[in-house]
């Protein structure tokens, strides 16, 4: 069963994913109702609709309700059997598989609303189940009617006529810089891995003309995109607060800003218009224009934008907030006149480079990494869901000497072309000092097959003066580690595991 992870005055609890609509921010006071139930604290304005919110910790006994949850930061609406509520979250996580047979049910008792303990995928975390039919049976709670497009299925008016269950959107407005209005956007609910009611992103490497930074997000730290450059309008305006709906790729997640949600509806196929022709990303992103009563909003594709090389490797660079944390101001924008392909820069006893494709993702050096039997390096191999990835010092790889304290490093992991097609794929973890930025390349030497096998071709990245820097290749260097059969040695040094040597 799928479920939203959600954290209570620091508990983990989970909802089944279809009770789940949206987050919004905590608003600065909650409105009186003329009721009284435990753990009521009142109740919040949300598109005309009148929304009770409930503290799940004093409803459970976890505080008595005198005083304000100091911790909540948001509100989760949560619709079930046509009425909806909401409740006081700390933070929102991610959206997780969990086997029904793995759930350890609680007794039943009076006022019982988790029904079941759980483990959390991959940490360990013990969390709990919350049930929804619970929560909306609270006595005096005065849960209202959901909007139709929740209840019933039916496309609110102004969206056409619609037949069956039409895709339902999230609608929400971006507010461009320098007096160019406001957008529109819709994006496919079924997209949106969650919102996240606020938003500060932080100057990074990985910032570009679109990329605004990163931000933290359970145990990830995610690229933060600006919707309106990606798609060549006027930018958002940075002087106003940020929300952010996530989306995932196979790679990873990817934060859109926004400043406002303003409606979840049906758009029917009678309310849409063919999107104006358009170049570059655009036109392969914005499928068309539905007409709203909010107003004109371009309709999303995001399994399009996510295909994007350049978006999908921002998704590819997710890490967790224990590796080196990127930091420092704009090194140099992504532009669409640049066309080489992107790489990712590094620092590995000296800045170095190598092809963005070849990196399968970055993730922190593990704290308790296990030993690689049969390796010769002794930094051991990281476990993941999917494989064991036995760790190496690129540095050393490369004859620069090995790395003051790889530890403290970052892990780039490398999944190198497979000798047997059919057999599984594995990756080799090269850590490194840190990740610097991701750029493309100003220029690139081309050299003909003769001269490559002495000195391969320089990139030149940041500007036409910038320096000359080395372009490993990753997969030449993993590819003796991950060959079925061979031993774990260390490769060759030769000239055939560079594209270029450094100038750095």
């Amino acid at each position: 069963m799928k479920v939203g992870l959600l954290r209570v005055q620091g508990a983990l609890v989970a909802l089944p994913v279809d009770v789940l609509r949206e987050v919004v921010p905590l608003p600065e006071r909650f409105d009186a109702l003329p009721t009284a139930a435990p753990g009521l604290v009142g109740a919040v304005l949300l598109r005309d609709t009148v929304l009770p919110v409930l503290d799940l910790a004093a409803l459970s006994g976890t505080t008595d309700g005198t005083a304000p949850p100091t911790a909540a930061m948001g509100v989760v609406v949560l619709v079930h059997d046509g009425r909806a509520l909401g409740v006081l979250v700390d933070s929102v996580h991610d959206v997780v598989t969990l086997d029904p047979a793995a759930l350890q049910p609680v007794a039943a008792g009076e006022r019982r609303l988790f029904t079941a303990a759980f483990v959390r995928p991959g940490t360990g975390e013990v969390g709990s189940l919350l049930d929804p039919a619970a929560v909306f049976g609270v006595p005096g709670v005065l849960a209202m009617t959901s909007a139709p497009d929740a209840a019933e299925g039916q496309p609110p008016a102004g969206t056409g006529t619609g037949t069956g269950l039409d895709p339902a959107h999230l609608v929400v407005r971006c507010t461009s810089a320098g007096g160019a209005g406001d957008v529109l956007l819709a994006i496919d609910v079924a997209d949106v891995q969650t919102t996240l009611p606020s938003l500060s992103p932080r100057p990074s490497q990985l910032s570009s003309a679109w990329c605004l930074g990163v931000t933290d997000h359970g145990d990830v730290r995610l690229p933060v995109v600006d919707p309106l450059a990606l798609l060549g309008l006027p930018p958002a305006d940075r002087s106003t607060s940020w929300q952010a709906l996530l989306v995932r790729s196979e790679r990873g997640l990817l934060a859109l800003v926004f400043a406002e949600a303003l409606d979840i509806v049906r758009v029917a196929p009678s309310a849409r218009s063919a999107a104006p022709p358009s170049r570059g990303l655009a036109a392969g992103v914005v499928r068309d224009v539905a007409r709203l009563p909010q107003g004109p909003a371009f309709v999303v594709d995001v399994a399009a934008l996510l295909a994007d090389a350049e978006v999908s490797a921002l998704t590819s660079l997710n890490t967790g907030p224990g590796a080196a944390a990127p930091a420092g101001e704009v090194t140099g924008e992504v532009t669409a006149a640049l066309h080489h392909d992107p790489v990712v820069l590094f620092r590995a006893r000296g800045t170095v480079t190598a092809p963005l494709d070849q990196v399968d993702g970055v993730v922190p050096f593990p704290a308790a990494p296990v030993p690689w039997i049969g390796g010769s390096s002794d930094l051991g191999a990281l476990v993941t869901d999917a494989d064991v990835v036995p760790l190496l010092d690129l540095s050393e790889l490369l004859g620069r000497g090995r790395l003051a304290d790889p530890t403290a490093g970052v892990v780039l992991l490398v999944r190198p072309p497979a000798d047997d097609p059919d057999g599984p794929p594995r990756r080799v973890g090269l850590v490194v000092e840190e990740l610097s930025d991701i750029e493309r390349p100003v220029w690139r030497e081309a050299l003909d097959e003769a001269a490559a096998e002495e000195r391969a071709p320089l990139v030149r990245t940041g500007s036409a003066t910038g320096p000359l820097l080395a372009c490993v290749d990753l997969h030449a260097l993993a590819e003796p580690f991950v060959r079925v059969g061979s031993a774990a040695t260390s490769p060759s040094r030769g000239p055939e595991l560079w594209h270029a040597v450094t100038r750095d």
